[in-house]
């Protein structure tokens, strides 16, 4: 039961993510997330020029969300409550895969080679579907605030 509990979690942290993407982040907090977005219309620019190393206050969201899964997993560990520590366990097993994705595979902000370089058709997509976000050539582009979650055109070659 606690790996389903962990798998749900999991999951439902992409709602959590694509909801907070489009309402916090693109909406009352876009003061933090801006500077995330600061070099998006530069054109013929590699993502390490867009994207440097180094702090961006969009990384306060880093510290935001990552706060629930501690607390959860303290107290589930203190308490020697299973199911909390299943959840804990998923939500930051999303926050490892989103931490993964998006700031090493997509926006290139430690390199890792197979991450960076990959040839995996999904992971491909999902890069596509945030630059898509990022460089957006058309409005539907703009509506991409998820990441592993995405409009199935972005699968097409």
């Amino acid at each position: 039961m606690n790996i389903v509990i962990a798998i749900i979690a999991f999951c439902f942290m992409e709602f959590v993510a694509w909801s907070n993407h489009k309402y916090v982040m693109h909406g009352f907090l876009w003061k933090w997330h801006r500077d995330h977005h600061i070099n998006d219309h530069k054109k013929n620019a590699s993502q390490t020029e867009l994207y440097k190393p180094g702090f961006e206050k969009n990384d306060y969201f880093f510290l935001v969300y990552a706060l629930p899964a501690i607390i959860v997993l303290l107290i589930g560990f203190l308490f020697n409550l299973q199911a909390l520590i299943a959840l804990g366990i998923g939500i930051s097993a999303y926050g490892l895969t989103y931490f993964l994705l998006h700031d090493v595979m997509i926006h290139q902000r430690l390199h890792i080679p197979f991450l960076i370089h990959t040839t995996n058709r999904y992971l491909k997509a999902v890069q596509k579907a945030h630059l898509a976000h990022h460089r957006g050539k058309n409005i539907h582009d703009f509506d991409n605030y998820g990441l592993l979650l995405f409009q199935f055109r972005f699968l097409k070659k």
